[in-house]
């Protein structure tokens, strides 16, 4: 399957892999966003309430400024009656109280007339800044019967086309945060350049430069569809002239309600913004030039609940980050929900340490998968080659005829090994796709075979849920010898090579977003050989992935590794074997950093104690991998390679019972079964793991160094499990298992790592107790199991 992607790789790969390693901003909020209880909203009566911005005080409290205007009018009222007031709380993440309202329309024939609406709240060298957005019907003389009328008739009336292109963004300024306010008489620049209509919904901050950045939201110029661009603009000091910039931040996809800080300890400025379906982030080091950060989708328009519901909003929008000293602290969002709207306070968690997110942990607690390879040269009679099959297109893709395929046969194969979960090959390295894909021509469409309607992929998650495992799918993106992709490029030479690799990147794009929307929720998405870096001009995945799959496993592309490689294909790892690693991404083979990839894979192998990543272990290895050969597809009169049970349960204790998840690679034959001696030897894998380690003679969990398994009777024991409890980190450092033997106590074994699970196997003794004494540890050790069992030799 993978050896030649391990193999070397042409040193301008590696210089642009840490490339875009090196200047990548490392700024991880996707999993720290913690549950919202009633503290974190902030509701008014009578009010609707609309976006936030906090500061805090030299008091030491936390001042936040928000829109609101009364329920009477409407929702629509936010565009005639809308004021901005000012709360106060002990914590960024409320409970907050109101103070006061601060800001209305002035009333009089100026810029900001009717309403004070989307307030950010500054200091800058000891004065406080308000800026706000306001609006005006320009010559029109009106009554407030009119505004209530615009209010509660919203977009359709003809007012509203003359009050939302005079919106524009002001500020006020005050020596002290409860004011009082001086405004500017005129607003702070006109739409031009990269924005037209408006100027509004203003996010800015101090750089590196001493240069104020001002982000604005306006119209897209020459578009026919309503799309919102962000534009920015720079001025010497922070109430202008503000000059806009030609560049715009943001103008690929339609976005709204920027907000942005440069933190001074990374060095680069952030942006957070709403879009449909999700929250984003952007960054750039000069205030000017700005691309999607690593964490583009930091949430999907859904919040988590403390009691365990989720909340959908209507609307989820005017997201603000609050940070101290570069540190994000709180995420708040304006949500509208029914008949209210109001503002909600996410906290952000600072891990101490490394610890898995929900998608790591239910990976490693599932222990041991299968991957089912199938391709087109499965039906070609010969030896696979991967190098040439990288290369070579199959001549003739009308060979594709599983005449008896069944997934429930391939599934429930896996099922009886004691797998829990499966993944699919739905593209390798001949680009053939193993569905109906509407933007990868060379797909089932094409063939014969069902009339060019079959989907093994749908065949596949059926069969997976049909048997309660959970299923995966497995990408391969870097080669396809059919488009002639080799390491993600395109061959070819200039604007006919950049045309033909923006249509492949766009294509892959197309595809992964099919394989997220179309067959349910997904465990695991593997991108074989990583999916690179975005930066490096290969297709950008992860977003679509967070987007449409927050509960999926992501491995693996130059932005994140939410596992690594165990560094062989012999379905075992080192030991020790710890889940965290210095780096959140591996890169593959020669291409990653050298630390990675020296010493054979050493820090891949044994990962890092003091690494400050989570980033569990994967063993795989190929069923058909025994006696010196190593076949991850089918070949014709290879059932003699296939392992021997006795070096399978080997595989078992070197993975699963050193810290790391076992992935065993299977393959249907071109009948679209899984051979009858493979399923045969999976059974018997499958029986034999639930004989040894189903029920153990006694089991017992603690915290502490010293947690003691008492036994009924003096009984005969070999093997020890124990599991620490990951979701508090790995802690334990050193150990030794103890048995009472005749009233004493004596030392049977010692090891380092334990993670998800440790197995250790040691000559038979009769003990009354089993005594854990963990000798060196961070933290105080959280055991979720230690059990003892008895194992009879293989009869």
């Amino acid at each position: 399957m993978k050896t030649a992607q391990y193999c070397f790789i042409a040193l301008f790969v590696l210089s642009r892999m840490l490339f875009a390693q090196n200047s990548s901003d490392d700024l991880r909020l996707y999993d720290n966003f913690k549950p919202l209880s009633s503290d974190n909203i902030f509701k008014t009566e009578g009010y609707y309430n609309w976006g936030t911005s906090i500061i805090k005080g030299k008091d030491g409290k936390y001042h936040m400024f928000y829109s609101r205007w009364k329920k009477e009018y409407g929702f629509y009222g936010w565009l005639t009656h809308s004021e901005i007031a000012h709360a106060t709380s002990k914590r960024p993440s409320g409970p907050w109280k109101y103070k006061e309202t601060v800001l209305k329309g002035t009333g009089k024939n100026s810029w900001d007339g009717i309403t004070a609406h989307n307030p950010k709240i500054k200091c800058f060298e000891g004065k406080y800044y308000l800026y706000y957005i306001s609006t005006n019907l320009g010559d029109k003389a009106y009554l407030e019967e009119d505004l209530i009328e615009t209010a509660k008739t919203g977009y359709s009336h003809p007012n509203w086309k003359i009050l939302r292109p005079n919106q524009r963004t002001g500020v006020a300024v005050s020596n002290s945060i409860n004011g009082p306010w001086q405004r500017t008489q005129q607003p702070l620049i006109e739409p031009s350049g990269p924005i037209t209509t408006l100027a509004v919904n203003p996010a800015v901050d101090k750089g590196k430069d001493g240069k104020y950045y001002l982000v604005i939201k306006g119209d897209k110029p020459s578009e026919k569809r309503f799309i919102r661009n962000q534009a920015v603009a720079i001025s010497e000091t922070p109430v202008g002239p503000f000059e806009i910039q030609e560049k715009p931040v943001i103008d690929y996809i339609d976005t709204e309600d920027m907000s942005i800080w440069y933190d001074e300890t990374r060095n680069r400025f952030y942006g957070v913004f709403h879009t449909h379906g999700f929250i984003g982030m952007v960054t750039s080091q000069d205030g000017i030039s700005w691309k999607k950060s690593n964490e583009y989708v930091l949430m999907r328009k859904e919040v988590r609940m403390k009691d365990g519901s989720v909340l959908i909003p209507d609307r989820l929008e005017r997201p603000f980050i609050y940070h101290e000293n570069g540190k994000p602290k709180v995420l708040s969002l304006a949500v509208k929900k029914d008949n209210d709207s109001y503002s909600i306070f996410i906290p952000i968690e600072e891990a101490p340490y490394p610890k898995p997110n929900k998608r790591q942990l239910a990976w490693q607690e599932a222990e041991l998968g299968v991957v089912f390879h199938y391709d087109l040269h499965v039906f070609d009679g010969k030896k696979y080659g991967q190098g040439g099959n990288r290369i070579d297109p199959i001549p003739d893709y009308q060979i594709f005829n599983p005449i008896n395929l069944d997934t429930d046969q391939w599934v429930k194969t896996a099922k009886d090994a004691g797998a829990k979960f499966a993944i699919l090959t739905a593209t390798h390295e001949t680009g053939f796709a193993l569905y109906q894909s509407k933007v990868n021509p060379y797909c089932l469409r094409a063939v014969d075979w069902r009339d060019g309607k079959g989907d093994i992929v749908a065949d596949f998650v059926a069969s997976c849920r049909k048997y309660g495992i959970k299923p995966g799918i497995y990408l391969g993106i870097r080669w396809n010898s059919f488009l002639g992709v080799h390491d993600f490029k395109v061959n070819g030479e200039g604007a006919f090579r950049e045309n033909r690799q923006e249509w492949y990147n766009n294509m892959v794009e197309g595809m992964v977003k099919e394989i997220c929307t179309k067959y349910g929720e997904l465990f695991e998405i593997w991108f074989d050989g990583g999916a690179d870096h975005p930066d490096n001009g290969a297709p950008d995945v992860l977003p679509i992935v967070r987007k449409y799959q927050p509960n999926c496993l992501f491995y693996h592309n130059g932005q994140l590794a939410e596992a690594r490689w165990g560094g062989s294909e012999s379905g075992t790892v080192s030991y020790p074997c710890w889940a965290t690693f210095p780096y959140n991404n591996t890169g593959t083979g020669e291409s990653a950093q050298k630390n990675i990839y020296k010493d054979n894979y050493k820090l891949l192998k044994e990962g890092d104690p003091n690494g400050k990543f989570w980033v569990p272990a994967m063993a795989d290895a190929p069923l058909r991998g025994y006696n010196g050969r190593h076949e991850w597809f089918w070949e014709p009169g290879d059932e003699k390679h296939i392992f021997p049970l006795e070096n399978l349960m080997d595989m078992y204790y070197k993975s699963v019972g050193r810290n790391s998840t076992l992935i065993m690679g299977l393959t249907p034959d071109p009948d679209g079964l899984m051979p009858e001696l493979d399923v045969k030897r999976l059974k018997e894998w499958g029986d034999e793991i639930k004989r040894r380690f189903q029920i153990p003679i006694a089991s017992t969990s603690g915290k502490g160094n010293r947690i003691t398994l008492k036994l009924n009777t003096p009984t005969l024991v070999n093997h020890v499990i124990i599991q620490e409890d990951i979701q508090k980190g790995e802690r334990i450092r050193s150990y030794q298992i103890e048995g009472l033997v005749d009233g004493k106590w004596q030392i049977i074994t010692k090891g380092e790592s334990i993670g998800n699970k440790r197995i250790e196997q040691f000559e038979l003794v009769k003990v009354s107790r089993i005594r854990l004494k963990v000798l060196k540890f961070e933290r105080e050790p959280q055991i979720k199991n230690l059990s003892a069992y008895y194992v009879k030799p293989i009869e």
